[in-house]
């Protein structure tokens, strides 16, 4: 480079590290900067080109975060004059991470970003979730930041990576590192235990409820103890349990509530709180009178699944042995669980996922709002102004914050509806015109 060039175009590659890092290119007299030059993984090299400014002798540094890597840098070009470059304007990553950095198979992990443009350009993202080599998802606009679900399935060091574009200067790139270990093998069982008779189609929509969920919870917990005395769980006709309950134990019952067309069900955990907090028995209760309604109108098994959902925790449990709701009693309920934050980015929005709030005691705090839902399985009101209840990722992605090892490909397809949409939803709630699932048990301690 000659005396004057005030700036290098550099290809750099960073070579055998054995740690994830960064290295950053800076001239050397200055301080040197946020923005890396090239992020690399272990073992394998990763390069990327970059402008770099030299200090007023003609020399620049080059500093490895970590993990001892062999650089090399080669000169593409240089710079001189008052118009040159100097440092690269181009796209910068200022953060990416995971939720957890180990996680056992099959596991859940939230990968989270921000970027940013020193000129402002819209920027677009794609990420590789397992670390594979090829893209699974792209996002445009990721300048706001976010974060994405990535299952975790292959056993061994996983290195998933970010990749960033502004359409004109070299994309950066990003990677973490997750140790992926070897989970049980044991699957999630579901029994129930009827306490009044059902027919042969109310007990196939039990049992259809129970096989979801099954699936959906991919692997089985350890046996609980777990004894409950005679009338207990908020239930006068609750015969009492005492025994081991591997994975989770439901008693079931039909009977009289508040008449047709009022609470339809009512269900929740009645378990000791054991270290991994996770229920292992529960009671749901429906009201005979609407029964047969819902067997009519093909949402008993909706209904059902849902009420099963809530022995599982969500909603009733996401406060027990942890802390993944706030703002309870308030217009700004939410949930804050980072996995199923990832899935509300994938929907589009940004920050914790607003919970119900205007429907009263047993369905505030413990639903997904209704008026920003519609028609998802775990609001509090069966149906919506869509058809269908579809369950989606977030609600999975719920449990997985609370602790299960869950099958995202067990949710159905579903997105948020739009704004006309959201406002007939919140009206129709308003008027009473939607049926409320339930009024939820809170648990016992």
């Amino acid at each position: 480079v000659p005396t004057g060039a005030s700036a290098v175009a550099l290809n750099i590659t960073a070579i055998g590290a054995t740690a994830t890092g960064y290295l950053t290119v800076h001239p050397s007299t200055a301080a040197r900067p946020l923005a890396s030059a090239v992020s690399y993984v272990p073992v394998r090299p990763v390069a990327n080109t970059f402008v770099a400014a030299l200090d007023p002798t003609g020399t620049l540094a080059v500093f490895g975060s970590a993990g001892c890597p062999d650089v090399v840098v080669e000169v593409a070009g240089y710079f001189t004059g008052p118009d040159s470059p100097g440092p690269s304007a181009g796209p910068v990553v200022d953060s990416f991470t995971a939720s957890r950095s180990t996680v056992a198979a099959p596991g859940l992990v939230a990968l989270s970003w921000s970027v940013s443009d020193p000129g402002g350009n819209a920027l677009t993202c794609t990420l590789d979730l397992d670390g594979n080599g090829t893209d699974d998802t792209t996002v445009t606009d990721c300048q706001q930041g976010g974060s994405r679900l990535a299952p975790m399935t292959s056993v061994g060091t996983v290195v998933p990576r970010l990749t960033v574009t502004n359409g004109t200067d070299p994309e950066v790139s990003a990677t973490v590192s997750i140790s992926v270990t070897t989970g049980t093998a044991e699957t999630y069982d579901i029994t129930m235990r009827n306490l009044s008779p059902l027919g042969a189609t109310e007990q196939a929509a039990f049992d259809a409820a129970a096989a979801r969920w099954e699936a959906v919870v991919a692997r089985g917990i350890p046996s609980g103890a777990v004894s409950i005395p005679a009338g207990g769980c908020d239930l006068a006709s609750e015969p009492g349990f005492s025994g081991t309950v591997d994975d989770l134990a439901i008693d079931v019952e039909v009977h009289p509530i508040d008449g047709a067309g009022g609470t339809l069900a009512s269900a929740g955990p009645c378990s000791p709180v054991l270290a991994d907090a996770l229920p292992r028995f529960g009671i749901m209760e429906f009201d005979s009178a609407d029964l047969a309604d819902l067997v009519s109108t093909g949402t008993l098994v909706d209904v059902v699944t849902h009420e099963m959902a809530h022995v599982l925790g969500l909603g009733t449990w996401w406060n027990t042995g942890r802390t993944l709701r706030a703002g309870t009693g308030t217009a700004s309920s939410r949930f804050t669980g980072v996995l199923a934050k990832a899935a509300w980015s994938t929907l589009g929005r940004t920050g914790d996922v607003p919970l119900e709030t205007a429907f009263g005691t047993g369905t505030n705090d413990a639903h997904w709002a209704e008026a920003t839902f519609d028609n998802e399985l775990m609001t509090g009101i069966i149906g919506g102004v869509r058809p269908g209840n579809p369950l989606s990722a977030l609600s999975i992605a719920s449990l997985a914050d609370m602790g299960y090892q869950v099958d995202l490909n067990r949710a159905d397809a579903f997105t948020l509806p739009g704004v006309a949409l959201r406002a007939a939803a919140r009206a129709a709630g308003a008027a009473g015109a939607a049926v409320p699932f339930d009024e939820l048990r809170p648990g016992l301690p």
